[in-house]
C-alpha cells in the first residue's frame, strides 16, 4: 500500500525526490500565473492533440468560446465555491451550458452533489459525468476508506431509489423533462 500525497506525473519530473505538500503546492503555484485567458486555452488546444477539458466554466458564452476551440469537454464547476462563495452553483447554470454547446462537446458536473437525486438532476439537464467531491470526503473523515465506501453505497441507494420513484430502469431514460425545463425556460435563463 502506497501512502502519502499521489504523485501528478506531469508535475513529478520538476518536484525534488521527498517534496511534501507544501513544496509541490509551491511549485505548481509557481508554475500557474492568475492571467490565463483565451488565448492560452488556444495555445494549449494546437499544443496538445489528445482530449482537452476545460474546467471551471459557469458561463455560455464562454462555453461557447470553448466549443469553438476545439475543446471537448467541459467540467461545469465553480471549484466549491471556494474562488467566489456567491457564484451560481454548476446545476444552475447546466441546462444553458448544454441548451448551447450539449451537442457539440461532452459536458461533466462538478460541485454541489451532496446526494443521489443531485447526480440524477445533473444527468437530467445535460451532464454525461458527475464529480463527488465532499459526501466521499466527509466519508473518509468519517470512517477512513470504509466511510468512503459507505458514502458512495449511501449515494448509490438514493439514486436507485430516485429512479424507482421517477419510473426509469436505466440512466438513458432520463431527460429534461423530468426537471421541467423546456425550450423557454431555457432561453429565459440563458445568460445573455
Amino acid at each position: 500500500m502506497r501512502h502519502g500525497i499521489a504523485k501528478l506525473p506531469n508535475w513529478a519530473p520538476y518536484a525534488p525526490e521527498g517534496a511534501d505538500a507544501n513544496m509541490l503546492g509551491e511549485f505548481v503555484s509557481s508554475q500557474i500565473r492568475g492571467s490565463l485567458n483565451w488565448n492560452d486555452i488556444e495555445n494549449f488546444r494546437k499544443l496538445w492533440p489528445r482530449k482537452m477539458v476545460l474546467k471551471g466554466v459557469m458561463r455560455t458564452d464562454d462555453a461557447i468560446r470553448a466549443a469553438e476551440i476545439g475543446v471537448d469537454g467541459l467540467m461545469v464547476s465553480n471549484h466549491g465555491a471556494r474562488q467566489l462563495d456567491r457564484a451560481p452553483s454548476p446545476l444552475d447554470v447546466l441546462p444553458s451550458i448544454n441548451a448551447a454547446v450539449g451537442d457539440r462537446m461532452t459536458l461533466m458536473l462538478d460541485g454541489g452533489v451532496r446526494r443521489g437525486s443531485d447526480v440524477l438532476i445533473a444527468l437530467c439537464m445535460g451532464a454525461k459525468f458527475i464529480f463527488l467531491g465532499r459526501p466521499t470526503l466527509y466519508g473518509v473523515v468519517a470512517g477512513g476508506v470504509a466511510g468512503a465506501s459507505k458514502a458512495a453505497s449511501i449515494l448509490r441507494n438514493e439514486i436507485d431509489l430516485v429512479m424507482a420513484q421517477i419510473g426509469v430502469t436505466s440512466l438513458d431514460q432520463l431527460g429534461p423533462d423530468f426537471v421541467h425545463w423546456d425550450e423557454d425556460e431555457l432561453r429565459r435563463n440563458m445568460p445573455r
